[in-house]
């Protein structure tokens, strides 16, 4: 079955994204409308290694708009938060690059996703890995303690987008990266900047802003050396379309 976004259910942002992706979780084999799973990362640019060494289940609720690791390299020993990890691909992908010595802490707001997450870290065999139940405007790390922040889909389905940036920015030692796929109105389509109240917030429609706005707010986080590095084809309505952004704290 085929969901549009008129069919999710009512309610504020939070309870719709929590609503959808536990869906996702539980029945990831369902048709949702918009790619996911092993065969959309391959098409994003994932490498071979990473979709053939783990297992089925760490990919089959991932719905990513992008290839993060396309943006620049994660290296062994480094610690890396993961903001929307939802079931932990793009985690256990950034605790294969940190290896043993390194750190993965992947945030979500959803319990499903992140039983589902924790699970996919064990059955991985990735010790290196943790989860944690949090807002994204509230990260349970400390000042200055992660070498690189990645986001794939998730930025979007906040509210307060400013606050979450702000929030990244403060966990980014100085000199840390920034590395996200998120979902941005399309710039080349017609009716980008027209969102009814219908359209569905999280399928990531209505959350999301246009590039030069979304990059508006980097710099006004802090960021530095902040730079839309192109457009994914990922696509979850006529009007929106996956986008990488990378950024810096400065150093």
């Amino acid at each position: 079955m085929s969901h549009s976004g008129g069919d999710r259910p009512a309610g504020n942002p939070l309870e719709q994204v929590r609503s959808l992706y536990t869906e996702l979780a539980n029945h990831p084999e369902r048709d949702f409308g918009w790619g996911k799973g092993r065969d959309n990362a391959r098409l994003l640019g994932y490498a071979v290694e990473w979709l053939d060494c783990l297992p089925q289940s760490v990919w089959e609720s991932a719905a990513a708009v992008g290839n993060p690791f396309s943006l620049g390299p994660v290296n062994a020993g480094e610690k890396v938060v993961d903001i929307g990890c939802g079931a932990g691909a793009d985690a256990c992908v950034a605790a294969l690059l940190v290896g043993v010595g390194g750190r993965v802490v992947g945030v979500d707001c959803t319990p499903a996703m992140l039983a589902k997450a924790a699970a996919n870290a064990t059955v991985a065999g990735l010790p290196q890995l943790e989860f944690h139940e949090a807002d994204m405007r509230k990260l349970p790390l400390q000042d200055c303690s992660a070498d690189v922040a990645i986001s794939n889909g998730a930025i979007n389905l906040a509210e307060d987008k400013q606050m979450v940036l702000e929030e990244i920015f403060r966990v980014l030692h100085p000199g840390g990266r920034m590395q996200i796929a998120d979902m941005v109105r399309d710039p080349a389509a017609a009716d980008s900047a027209s969102f009814g109240c219908r359209q569905s917030w999280a399928d990531c429609v209505s959350g999301t802003l246009d590039p030069d706005t979304f990059i508006t707010l980097l710099n006004s986080a802090g960021f530095v050396d902040v730079a839309l590095a192109g457009f994914t084809g990922y696509r979850t309505s006529a009007s929106t379309i996956g986008a990488l952004f990378r950024a810096a704290r400065p150093g």
